[in-house]
């Protein structure tokens, strides 16, 4: 893997999480659904705080300190294995919105995990595998709530 230094590894994190805010903030703005323009909404706003995130841990990356280990790793239920590509347009439904998020996260994952796969620097792969573990956390969030939501369909 090309040399690339941790607080690259934090601006890409930063950059994939700011498009995400933007994507949300976009889907929300074009919405005609009232509850799905909402969860939008939190979703936007639940990115900024994945940058602020990232903002705290590039300050600490600077100052020397020591990348956190992952608080948490979740296992994801694999419902994002089967979504595909989803686009949200102004009639979305919050089945679309949790479908396409679920997409964006399974993404972000597969991408920090291939990273520390391919990293030489300990430092780095430590750092992947943090944001991974992250991005974890995210996924299985969503897909329970898509599993909430299809067993409230079926219930109906």
């Amino acid at each position: 893997m090309e040399d690339i230094t941790l607080r690259e590894i934090i601006d890409y994190a930063r950059i994939n999480e700011e498009n995400s805010k933007r994507f949300y903030s976009e889907a929300a703005e074009k919405s005609t659904v009232e509850n799905v323009r909402a969860f939008l909404t939190h979703l936007a706003k639940e990115e900024q705080k994945h940058i602020d995130h990232l903002n705290d841990l590039d300050k600490t990356v600077d100052k020397g300190g020591a990348i956190p280990k992952p608080h948490e790793v979740a296992k994801p239920l694999g419902y994002a294995e089967f979504v595909g590509n989803v686009r949200l347009d102004d009639t979305a439904s919050y089945q679309d919105v949790l479908k396409a998020a679920m997409a964006k996260e399974k993404e972000a994952l597969e991408s920090y995990k291939k990273y520390a796969a391919l990293s030489d620097d300990p430092k780095a792969k430590e750092l992947f595998l943090f944001l991974a573990a992250e991005e974890s956390v995210h996924l299985r969030g969503f897909e329970e709530k898509y599993d909430d939501f299809m067993r409230e369909i079926e219930n109906n």
